[in-house]
């Protein structure tokens, strides 16, 4: 007699996981990201404006060059060859104490490409 094969199927959901977060003492906004395509520089990059243009007068103001090294890091890790793992990333407000903005890949990868959206 033939043995019975049981096969098992799990969603594990989008394959690339991540967020970008603008935090401080009185705010907390993110803009993130789960999707079965790796998101390239550009929507990198996107995604990080559109989390910029959240944010309002001193909130917007205060974490500008937060903002910008976030960007540059970014456009390393995509000379580097994108992130391939887990990793997050803080740029602290200069003179602050919790005002930052953070980048998290949580799973898969991130700004491995460059691609024109």
């Amino acid at each position: 007699m033939a043995k019975k094969t049981t096969v098992v199927h799990t969603y594990t959901g989008p394959g690339h996981r991540g967020r970008f977060q603008a935090q401080g003492l009185k705010l907390e906004e993110s803009e993130s990201w789960a999707v079965p395509i790796p998101p390239s520089t550009e929507e990198g990059e996107a995604m990080l404006l559109k989390l910029e243009s959240k944010l309002v007068g001193r909130d917007a103001k205060l974490r500008k060059d937060a903002f910008d090294e976030a960007k540059r890091f970014i456009h390393k890790s995509y000379n580097a060859g994108g992130i391939n793992a887990e990793r997050k990333k803080s740029f602290l407000v200069r003179s602050t104490r919790r005002e930052r903005v953070d980048v998290e890949i949580l799973n898969g990868v991130a700004f491995k490409v460059v691609r024109n959206i």
